[in-house]
């Protein structure tokens, strides 16, 4: 069984954490985003996981790429605000994301692969520190089909893990290649793999044997010990397909633990690096120009992708100010298509037939805009002015 819940109050936060059997976080760190306590039959415990969601979620019905992030409760907080940072109008970095965290239990059990004893392989089953496989199985056949079935997820998948976590990460591509699109390894734990020999052999075979890879890797180290890194490296500079696209990034000025914000910033662009498009040069670009630009990004992610809502409104309204008012109708007929639960799309189509002279059209238009946000001051005086001027 799975249970949702909507986290707002602290005292209920702390129920619901009481209920899970072994030591989870007592609190999500962002009152506004949501809490999930799913009870795995993989892992034959209640695991809790945390959801933040774009800001114009409710507001669109278009799907959204997934960012799955490993020891949730230590990166959850500015991971989210990252990636609506890089996602936000004057970046445009970055497409908006679902970020999906997962906080830890047991630590050690579900990021390791393979059995340790002291960071060495205990061949004698005494530690609890191979839980790797059932930690796989619970994401890949219970937590991902639950968030794919309960919220608006497009068909493109990013993990990212740090130290250990990045261990696992690499574990995942190695055995199931085909269920992230992106991966990215902050500063991985790799020597706590029996000595590093293991994984580092199964990744070379790994890339040897797959050669048709279109997806993308990152890793990262900070200013430490880099043997399996460095070795991790050659062997995507030797063996990795041209297809595949991956980048590796070294931060001097970083320890293990700090790497991770750096990481993330960059590893984000890495990935929608073909996605930046200069808001302030849209002037100069026709329409087509611009449907040009996301449909190759949906070829490239493989699901339509398209603009945010704030972006096609000022390009707009860029026309609607030279006077261009058809290509302008024509913009905003699309952002009413892809957010049409926006009170402001519908207003701003109302400012454009009020424009070209067609009144009833811009009457509509308030008045849908109206019916979404009773609010909408401008709309109301608007909607008063022009139902005036049809009684004249």
């Amino acid at each position: 069984m799975i249970l949702l819940r909507k986290i707002y109050p602290l005292l209920f936060l702390a129920v619901l954490w009481s209920c899970v059997a072994r030591a989870q976080p007592d609190s999500i760190p962002v009152n506004n985003d949501n809490a999930l306590l799913l009870h795995s039959k993989m892992l034959n415990e209640p695991r809790s996981i945390w959801v933040h969601l774009p800001a114009a979620y409710n507001s669109t019905k278009k799907p959204y790429p997934v960012l799955y992030l490993l020891d949730g409760e230590g990166h959850f907080k500015y991971v989210s605000g990252l990636v609506d940072y890089l996602s936000g109008y004057d970046r445009n970095r970055i497409p908006e994301m679902i970020v999906i965290a997962i906080p830890n239990i047991d630590r050690g059990r579900d990021l390791t692969p393979v059995q340790l004893f002291n960071g060495k392989t205990d061949r004698t089953g005494t530690s609890n520190t191979d839980g790797g496989h059932q930690f796989l199985q619970f994401i890949q056949n219970e937590l991902i089909p639950y968030v794919d079935t309960n919220y608006r997820t497009a068909p493109y998948r990013i993990l990212a893990g740090h130290s250990l976590a990045g261990l696992f990460s690499l574990y995942t591509k190695v055995t199931n290649p085909d269920l992230f699109n992106a991966t990215i390894l902050m500063s991985p734990a790799i020597g706590m793999d029996g000595g590093n020999t293991k994984i580092l052999d199964d990744f070379k075979s790994f890339l040897k044997s797959h050669q048709d890879l279109s997806d993308k890797f990152f890793i990262s180290i900070g200013n430490e010990n880099t043997r399996a890194v460095d070795s991790i490296v050659e062997q995507l500079r030797m063996f990795a397909p041209e297809s595949m696209d991956w980048e590796f990034k070294k931060y001097e000025a970083e320890n293990h633990f700090s790497v991770t914000y750096k990481s993330m910033f960059d590893a984000l662009k890495f990935i929608c690096k073909n996605w930046f498009i200069d808001n302030y040069a849209t002037a100069n670009m026709t329409y087509d120009e611009i449907r040009s630009h996301f449909d190759k990004l949906s070829e490239e992610f493989g699901y339509t992708m398209v603009p945010r809502e704030d972006f096609m409104n000022n390009y707009g309204y860029k026309q609607l100010r030279s006077n261009n008012i058809d290509a302008a109708i024509e913009i905003f007929k699309q952002n009413i298509k892809n957010y049409p639960g926006s009170w402001n799309a519908y207003d701003s189509m109302g400012e454009a037939y009020m424009k070209k002279g067609k009144r009833q059209l811009a009457i509509d238009h308030y008045e849908k805009s109206i019916s979404l946000n009773p609010d909408n001051k401008g709309g109301k005086e608007m909607l008063k002015k022009l139902k005036a001027n049809s009684q004249d």
